[in-house]
């Protein structure tokens, strides 16, 4: 009976193991990794010779800076071989106060090119629409070091490749 007990422990300890944890494993497309990454906020701004290869959620750790927020995109971005973000909006996170950023995707499954194929902001409604109120992120807040957010925020990104016959 105790061999019993302890296998089951065992064997229920194992399976829960994964059930804390919430990182995401990135599968979709990747490109050589960069030095660097441009950010836009700006949609018209996006060069002809773009693809967009990532549609991204980042949910920021709580008590993040703009710089903090700029950083982690940024290595996230060079990470999976963008060179330019377009960035959208951004929503609190008032009921999540995460301890470390995450980043979710919702696809392409394919690469596309930005300015031919661009739909619009259509990913991850199930997380966004659990956002709170929308926050202001554009040039004058992202990269600043003055800036700070007391809750965990939610941003729409983009990730491109450009300069580059795809």
């Amino acid at each position: 009976m105790q061999k019993t007990n302890f296998f089951f422990i065992m064997v229920l300890t194992i399976l829960l193991s994964g059930c804390g944890s919430r990182k995401t494993v990135y599968e979709g497309v990747r490109f050589p990794e960069t030095s660097t990454s441009d950010v836009t906020f700006q949609e018209h701004a996006i060069p002809a010779d773009c693809s967009a290869f990532a549609h991204l959620l980042m949910n920021t750790k709580i008590h993040s800076s703009g710089y903090d927020i700029a950083e982690a995109m940024q290595l996230e971005a060079q990470e999976k071989g963008a060179n330019l973000i377009l960035v959208g909006m951004a929503r609190t996170l008032v009921e999540e106060e995460l301890e470390t950023n995450r980043f979710d995707y919702y696809g392409p499954k394919y690469v596309y090119n930005f300015n031919k194929t661009w739909l619009g902001w259509k990913f991850g409604f199930d997380a966004w629409n659990d956002g709170d109120k929308l926050v202001g992120l554009g040039s004058d807040r992202w990269g600043s070091t003055d800036i700070h957010f007391d809750h965990s925020l939610l941003i729409k990104a983009v990730f491109l490749r450009c300069g580059e016959k795809l």
